[in-house]
């Protein structure tokens, strides 16, 4: 009698469960690598914005002094003393430098020229509750805001700038960045600096601090 042989089963086409999920698996890593790839992008674009921007305060305070031959004080300035201020509307110094600073008895800037006219106008943030650290604008970043008789400029990340100002008109600021002072810069011979804290708003780690000067 013949044996027939078995006929053999043919593989039906199509992935098994293991492989879908090493597929799933793989394609969950390239997403996460690609969005972190993103994020500091975006991160160094807002640096780098931040950074211009400081920059512009700063140039923004020299056109001033060289128009009127001294340097805007802000509203918590001591005479005699090098002041330190910031962007924030309180302190005056942005209405001084973009000539708004309507009928004051004290007109710094009677011809008012707008020496920040270079800085765009800020954007509307929604200030996240994990930004505990953060003590910036509530509702503003990246830019100058013009609102409601408010004045002020703030970082990318919704912070206000320092500004340190050579008032005693010493051709000398102390430098306020750690770091560089443990190498030795403990002096700048500057009349203003602009620095905010950068993107975790603590001024004291210096390495994502946004500064005016090198």
């Amino acid at each position: 009698m013949k044996m027939l042989s078995p006929v053999p089963r043919s593989r039906t086409s199509g992935f098994t469960l293991i492989e879908l999920l090493t597929v799933i698996s793989i394609i969950a890593i390239l997403a996460a690598a690609s969005f972190a790839g993103y994020g500091k992008i975006v991160d160094g674009v807002r640096k780098k914005g931040s950074i211009v921007m400081s920059i512009a305060i700063s140039n923004a305070v020299e056109q001033f002094y060289a128009d009127y031959n001294r340097l805007p004080k802000p509203t918590s300035a001591t005479d005699g003393t090098d002041s330190e201020s910031t962007t924030e509307s309180s302190e005056g110094l942005v209405k001084v430098l973009i000539g708004k600073e309507g009928e004051s008895q004290t007109i710094q800037n009677p011809r008012n020229t707008d020496y920040a006219e270079g800085i765009k106008p800020a954007k509307s943030r929604k200030k996240k509750a994990s930004d505990t650290a953060n003590t910036g604008s509530e509702k503003w970043a990246d830019g100058l805001v013009t609102e409601d008789d408010t004045y002020e400029i703030v970082d990318a990340y919704g912070n206000y700038y320092k500004v340190k100002l050579d008032s005693d008109y010493d051709k000398e600021l102390e430098n306020p960045n750690t770091m560089q002072v443990a190498e030795g810069r403990t002096k700048m011979t500057k009349r203003v600096i602009v620095w905010s804290p950068g993107k975790d708003a603590l001024e004291e780690t210096w390495e994502d601090n946004v500064m005016s000067w090198d």
